[in-house]
């Protein structure tokens, strides 16, 4: 064994904290796309906006530009917890099948299960991050958007609903999350299989960086277009307008068009 090679858990730990790291830099400068997303998805009287562009034009106008960075705290929270859990959950599958030892790569069907089952865990550990930053993304009268706003939001959701409330709309969330992390994590690391093989290494640590990249953009681009219609139906039942995904759906196509199901896809 190579002297200077990472120890399997020190890897781990380096990457989750890196993920963390992303996670933090996404968050921060995607929240304002996330905050247009939900309220793309939510729509509602009074709130019709023709596109993304104008969703962000409208609410930093009306509300101030500080209104796009709405449910930070959550919304960081949740990131850094699924990739962490993500992260932590992936690595210790992959070391306890031992799909990775003696150089050999998983085949597709395994990297889709074990996708599959990171989904379910990260999908326990944001819900209740999820619930709280939407509701707070889509109050549009709200004044003080720091953390006493969220404390306000919870107190109020716990009073009213228990903490049953904060994992509201949980079964649209591993509906979204658990086929995500399957196309994700399935589609990133055969992709990064694909170009080992093009570019003749052995190790997806000897990868470069730009194909490493490539990878997760694609995964996560096939992953979130075809989820996408368990987000909006997450997004309306976590604000708590509704309360029940399948007639949700259902209604959604018969007044809106299958295309309904598809809101915030540009955001």
């Amino acid at each position: 064994a190579n002297a200077f090679e990472t120890p399997p858990r020190m890897a781990d730990l380096v990457d989750t904290a890196a993920g963390c790291v992303g996670a933090t830099a996404c968050t921060l400068g995607g929240l304002p796309f996330d905050v247009a997303k939900a309220r793309l998805q939510a729509g509602g009287a009074g709130h019709a906006y023709s596109g993304l562009a104008d969703c962000l034009l409208t609410t930093a106008r009306t509300e101030g530009a500080l209104a796009l960075y709405r449910g930070m705290v959550p919304a960081l929270s949740s990131a850094l917890a699924e990739n962490s859990v993500g992260i932590t959950v992936q690595r210790s599958l992959r070391r306890a099948l031992g799909v990775d030892d003696g150089g050999q790569r998983p085949s597709v069907g395994t990297e889709l299960g074990l996708g599959a089952v990171t989904g379910v865990f990260t999908s326990v550990a944001i819900c209740p991050f999820e619930v709280l930053k939407v509701r707070l993304q889509l109050n549009h009268d709200l004044v003080d958007a720091g953390p006493a706003a969220l404390l306000r939001e919870l107190r109020s959701l716990v009073g009213s609903e228990g903490l049953s409330g904060l994992y509201r709309g949980i079964g649209s969330l591993v509906c979204r999350d658990v086929p995500y992390n399957t196309l994700f994590y399935g589609s990133y690391e055969s992709l990064c299989t694909l170009f080992m093989r093009l570019t003749g290494v052995q190790r997806k640590e000897e990868l470069a960086t730009g194909w490493v990249f490539l990878s997760g953009g694609l995964g996560g681009c096939i992953g979130w277009s075809l989820v996408l219609p368990f987000d909006v139906v997450k997004t309306r039942v976590q604000s708590g307008a509704e309360s029940r995904a399948l007639p949700l759906v259902r209604r959604i196509v018969a007044t809106e068009g299958v295309q309904g199901l598809f809101r915030g896809w540009t955001a």
